[in-house]
């Protein structure tokens, strides 16, 4: 018989690999998709608070023109999770981002962590963060 750890851990690297396959779906564009697969329909996106339009996003639709404001404000936006850390029913990723702003024409690259709350295989919640310090400890993983 399994104990509860095992099956904690099993669930865990399971969200894992739901984050993974979302990534893929997300990368390639397809934000209708990734929000009917991955999205739990009253998810609830918390952008850093750093980020200009800093706010909470409410549902699947909500999430959706969250993300393609950012798809507008830059050519070839492209996220590159580089890496995941399972913690129960949240996921810790560092994620480097990058893409050509429109107005200024300049290339930029940044990171953000993003802590995933999972439930049933899809996406509750997800916070931002640009400190990673920060991400970890919200996550249960501090350094």
């Amino acid at each position: 018989m399994a104990s509860l750890r095992d099956t904690s851990r099993a669930m865990s690297q399971e969200n894992v690999a739901v984050l993974r396959r979302g990534a893929a779906v997300f990368g390639s564009g397809n934000l209708d998709r990734y929000c009917s697969e991955f999205l739990d329909p009253d998810v609830e996106w918390h952008t850093a608070s750093e980020d200009p339009d800093a706010g909470t996003h409410r549902g699947q639709a909500a999430f959706k023109r969250y993300v393609e404001r950012w798809m507008e404000s830059f050519d070839g936006l492209s996220a590159d999770a580089e890496e995941y850390i399972a913690a129960g029913d949240r996921v810790f990723t560092w994620v480097r981002w990058s893409g050509r702003g429109r107005t200024s024409g300049i290339d930029t690259e940044w990171h953000l962590a993003i802590v995933y709350t999972m439930r049933d295989g899809k996406v509750v919640r997800g916070d931002e963060y640009f400190d990673r310090a920060d991400a970890l400890a919200v996550a249960g993983l501090a350094e």
